[in-house]
């Protein structure tokens, strides 16, 4: 009988997938809250996104004193998700995350819970995210920024010179590629 019990206990604990992060990497204007709405649908999972609660707290002063809390929300974010995983949930990381040591962090600390994850590079050029920006704008969604038309050519400067491509040996250290 022991041996029995110890075969079904491992053949359910066999079938349990273990809960993905999906850490998508991009630009503004990539597609990034498009991408997490659809793995959302499908995964049933939450989606953390610094830029809906720096929204939903700050309201109209979020371009000018929320975008300042970005680090702590996503370090709170990040802890809840952690949370969110140990319990068999998948979770869609919504940053951007541009710099490869936090790629590297998220990715360490949720494979030490057990999880795998899943990366997604959406790699745009600078002209179609120039064009989806000033889309935006005039979409008068409440969850997204808002840059100036004058601002944009500069904002895009410094998104691209902040940027880490991930590169081929990064990728591989990744359970899943897209």
């Amino acid at each position: 009988m022991y041996s029995l019990k110890n075969n079904i206990v491992k053949m359910v604990k066999d079938d349990i997938q273990p809960p993905l992060l999906h850490l998508i990497c991009g630009l503004p204007g990539a597609g990034k809250t498009t991408l997490s709405q659809k793995i959302v649908a499908e995964t049933g999972g939450i989606i953390f996104s610094p830029d809906d609660w720096i929204k939903d707290i700050w309201n109209n002063k979020a371009e000018v004193e929320g975008n300042g809390f970005r680090d702590q929300i996503e370090q709170l974010q990040w802890k809840i998700a952690k949370r969110i995983l140990q319990n068999s949930v998948d979770v869609v990381i919504e940053w951007g995350v541009w710099e490869k040591s936090v790629r590297e962090k998220l990715r360490d600390e949720a494979k030490s819970i057990g999880a795998k994850v899943k990366f997604y590079y959406l790699d745009i050029n600078r002209e179609i995210l120039k064009e989806r920006l000033l889309k935006r704008n005039l979409s008068g969604d409440k969850h997204e920024f808002y840059i100036p038309e004058i601002e944009i050519e500069s904002f895009l400067d410094h998104c691209f010179n902040s940027f880490q491509v991930p590169t081929e040996e990064e990728l591989i250290t990744y359970d899943y590629i897209e």
